[in-house]
C-alpha cells in the first residue's frame, strides 16, 4: 500500500515542530534512554519518527530515527534540507534515487549502510522484507514534497 503522502507530509513536519520545541540545543548536552525517545507517526503509514536533537523547522542541524514497518513502500519524494545524512540500523531498506518506482534500480541497504540526499533529490525506498530502523542528522528547515506535486 502506498502511503497517503499529502498527510504524512502534515504529520512529519507537525511532529518535528512539536518535538524540537521539547529538545535540548546542541550547546547542551544530551543523553536520550531508549525509553525517553519520543515516536510520533508519520500520518497513515505505520511509520514512526523520533526528532532526537535540534528543530528541524530552524536553518540549523538536527538528529532523528525513523522506523518503518515491513512492507511500507515510500514514493518518490524530496527534502529541502541544506544536507541530509543517514545510517541503517537493522533491517534491510531497497533504496534508489529518481522520479518513479523503480524496484529494478533499487539498492539494498542493510546495516551499517549510509546514503546522503542532496537539496530536492527525489529518492524513494521499500522496507519488503522486514521492519527498518534508521537514523539521520540533517540541517534544516526540513520538509517533504512528493514528486508531481505542486
Amino acid at each position: 500500500m502506498i502511503p497517503d503522502f499529502s498527510r504524512m507530509r502534515d504529520a512529519v513536519l507537525s511532529a518535528a515542530l512539536i518535538l524540537a520545541a521539547s529538545m535540548a540545543s546542541a550547546d547542551e548536552p544530551l543523553i536520550l534512554v531508549h525509553e525517553d525517545i519520543d515516536w510520533r507517526a508519520m500520518g497513515g503509514s505505520g511509520m514512526e519518527m523520533a526528532i532526537l536533537s535540534g528543530d528541524p523547522a530552524a536553518a540549523a542541524p538536527y538528529s532523528f530515527m525513523v522506523r518503518v514497518p515491513q512492507g511500507t513502500r515510500i514514493p518518490p519524494h524530496s527534502h529541502p534540507d541544506t544536507w541530509r545524512h543517514s545510517t541503517i540500523i537493522s533491517g534491510t531498506m531497497l533504496w534508489a534515487f529518481g522520479d518513479t518506482f523503480d524496484e529494478a534500480a533499487m539498492v539494498a541497504l542493510t546495516p551499517g549502510s549510509f546514503w546522503t540526499e542532496p537539496p530536492g533529490a527525489n529518492h524513494y525506498g521499500w522496507a519488503r522484507d522486514g521492519d527498518v530502523l534508521a537514523v539521520g542528522t540533517a540541517m534544516g528547515p526540513t520538509g517533504m514534497s512528493p514528486v508531481g506535486a505542486e
